[in-house]
């Protein structure tokens, strides 16, 4: 098949010397077959880069048309890092073999500043495996790495002006992408004048007493971990630790796709010859290569499995290994096992803990199965995804890197005595830095409970602001208003009665964050009636998806997209889904995280939204309970209760 992929991507060649690179499981096989040119070259670039061919400091290299073979969109974006050199051409052909199906066409998303001016033609369409070959034809050359880039950017989406990954000037380079792990990239010999860095700390020994583990940044370690090549970095003194794993490009390994109902078969990761291998029914459905690279291809695979059991065995690394499991948890593949030997520890204690935490006999709730995910999810890219290893990499220099974006939630209500647990449920939150814009609606501070709740919220660490607004307003107004006031990166908008677990706002920023998307939220799939004194589960399809199905009382954005859609529509009702709508206009994406976070509480009247009880019982439910019983995510307290209907 590649063989095929290869003479189909050459068959319209034009005279002139041609380059051929690939990157990714399987890109090379047949290979040797093509018949390539005197004047051709050939490299793969999971053992070298385009500068390690031609030397960063080698005047341009013209070519007459460039061909690049990638396994995955995650191979695509590993390859972003190692083609920067001096290789320039007119003519592109970029096959990618096999592409999630939640993931978009690789249409370029094509530079600024009139670089690419001269475009005459760009043709996508897809090949055999459900992969895409997209064809590029400019009137003067441009950079193969300007190329790679722009499909990288295509495929993965995202907010504009969203990087692919942090931006260093590289020694010997114009410019370049670096993000530990991948194959080839530089490390901390080449950013050490980015980010002040001296060259003897980088030389000491990790393990050494006081001394900071820069070592583990380097280009001989990364490229360790990018091919697997065992015994190539001694092992430091009392093991690796988790920042020595290389990180998760969460952009490509993330949650989308996941299955909240499957057919109940279960698979093993198993170490079979040094490498990991899945076994679904007695048979190998996946293998993965030596260095435990995982794809969005191979997530996608697991997707119809209830769990995979995690078998510890011999294994060609210790990094390769937990790379692998850490890239499934991320994904938020349901996990279990024993926490593995001692050199396992790398996976992070937490990590570790989760997969012991549950049995196979859990996993047969659909609930659990998914409680138990996203614990997992937020483990895996908290400890070994790009950005927070960044962060960490920050802390560990002593450099200011970009910190976690801070949270504005703004929070309109009508009723000063549902103040108090409105309050309550910010207060809870954690893993966020939050500030909170009360906009009170027809009262003051001066309203029973009121002033005395934002004053224990304020004694208690959180920050408040509080104004009051006209009651002649209608809603989309007054939340306009309350955006104005807010100073945070990120602005979050919360009910006053519905209740939220205290990892609300983290996830938001955590699916913000993998899904590139403008609009982060969940949908409102528990719903206590409080009426009937019960709770039902609703079929609101599948989370971890781009969809326009979100809970107004969820929604979370940047500020950016809140000013460039006119903010909410100054109307009293509905001015969430108009919201959403202007966004959607404007070519913004909008993404719906679980929903195990939020419950949507339900009265007797009182709501904008004016539909009674049994509209949520009119069709199927889910699943339905007495009393109220939200997801254990929520972390539910009983005294929460106030001001509901037991």
């Amino acid at each position: 098949m590649i063989a095929e992929v290869w003479r189909d991507a050459l068959h319209r060649r034009h005279p002139g010397p041609l380059l051929a690179c690939h990157l990714g499981s399987g890109t090379a096989r047949g290979i040797d077959r093509v018949r390539f040119g005197r004047r051709d070259t050939v490299v793969d670039l999971g053992r070298r880069s385009v500068d390690e061919v031609f030397g960063p400091d080698d005047p341009p290299h013209p070519f007459e048309q460039v061909v690049l073979v990638v396994g995955t969109p995650t191979d695509l974006r590993r390859a972003v890092p190692v083609v920067a050199g001096p290789v320039r051409a007119a003519r592109f052909t970029v096959i990618v073999r096999r592409a999630a199906e939640h993931l978009p066409p690789p249409f370029p998303m094509v530079p600024g500043t009139g670089r690419w001016t001269g475009l005459l033609d760009a043709r996508i369409k897809r090949v055999p495996d459900a992969g895409w070959s997209v064809e590029l034809l400019l009137t003067r050359p441009v950079s193969l790495a300007e190329v790679v880039t722009a499909l990288s950017h295509g495929l993965a989406g995202g907010r504009r002006g969203t990087a692919t990954g942090p931006l260093v000037a590289a020694r010997g380079r114009d410019a370049g992408v670096w993000r530990p792990g991948d194959a080839l990239a530089g490390g901390m010999d080449e950013v050490d004048a980015i980010l002040d860095v001296g060259a003897a700390g980088a030389e000491h020994d990790p393990a050494g007493p006081g001394t900071p583990r820069l070592r583990r940044w380097s280009l001989e370690d990364s490229r360790w971990r990018a091919l697997g090549r065992p015994g190539a970095v001694p092992r430091p003194r009392g093991g690796f630790e988790v920042d020595d794993v290389p990180p998760l490009d969460e952009t490509m390994i993330n949650p989308t796709g996941f299955v909240q109902d499957t057919e109940g078969r279960s698979g093993r990761l198993v170490s079979r010859e040094g490498r990991w291998a899945l076994v679904v029914n007695g048979r190998v459905r996946r293998r993965l290569p030596d260095d435990g690279t995982v794809t969005d291809a191979d997530i996608e695979a697991v997707r119809d499995l209830r769990t995979i059991r995690v078998e510890w065995g011999r294994h060609s690394g210790p990094l390769a290994s937990v790379r692998a499991v850490a890239a499934f948890a991320a994904a938020g593949v349901p996990l279990l096992g024993d926490p593995g030997p001692s050199w396992a520890s790398c996976l992070g204690e937490p990590l570790r803990a989760l997969m012991s935490s549950v049995c196979l006999k859990d996993m047969r709730d659909p609930l659990r199965r998914e409680e138990h995910s996203v614990r997992l999810r937020r483990a895996a890219l908290r400890a070994h995804g790009a950005r927070a290893r960044w962060r960490r990499l920050g802390e560990i220099t002593g450099v200011d890197l970009p910190a976690e974006p801070t949270v504005s939630v703004v929070l309109c209500t009508r009723r000063p005595h549902m103040v108090p647990f409105a309050l309550g449920q910010v207060a809870r939150q954690r893993g966020v830095d939050v500030e909170l814009v009360l906009g009170m609606h027809g009262f003051d501070l001066d309203a029973p409970g009121v002033g005395e709740a934002v004053a224990d919220h304020r004694e208690r660490g959180g920050r408040v602001i509080a104004y009051e607004a006209d009651p002649a307003l209608p809603l989309g107004s007054i939340l306009n208003r309350a955006v104005l006031r807010a100073g945070g990166d990120l602005v979050a908008k919360m009910d006053d009665d519905d209740w939220y677990g205290p990892d609300h706002l983290a996830d938001l920023v955590l699916a913000r964050s993998y899904s590139g998307a403008d609009v982060v939220g969940n949908a409102a799939e528990f719903v206590y009636l409080e009426e009937l004194d019960m709770t039902v589960r609703l079929p609101l399809g599948e989370s971890e998806r781009a969809s326009r199905r979100l809970g107004g009382g969820t929604l979370m954005m940047d500020r950016r997209v809140w000013e460039e859609t006119g903010g909410f529509r100054p109307i009293p009702t509905s001015e969430d889904t108009q919201f959403l709508a202007g966004v959607e206009l404007m070519g913004g994406r909008l993404y719906r995280t679980h929903g195990c976070n939020y419950v949507l509480r339900r009265r007797s009247g009182g709501h904008t939204w004016k539909v009674g009880s049994g509209y949520f019982l009119k069709g199927t439910v889910r699943a339905q309970w007495p009393g109220w019983r939200p997801s254990a995510l929520l972390e539910p307290r009983e005294h929460e209760l106030v001001g509901g209907g037991r």
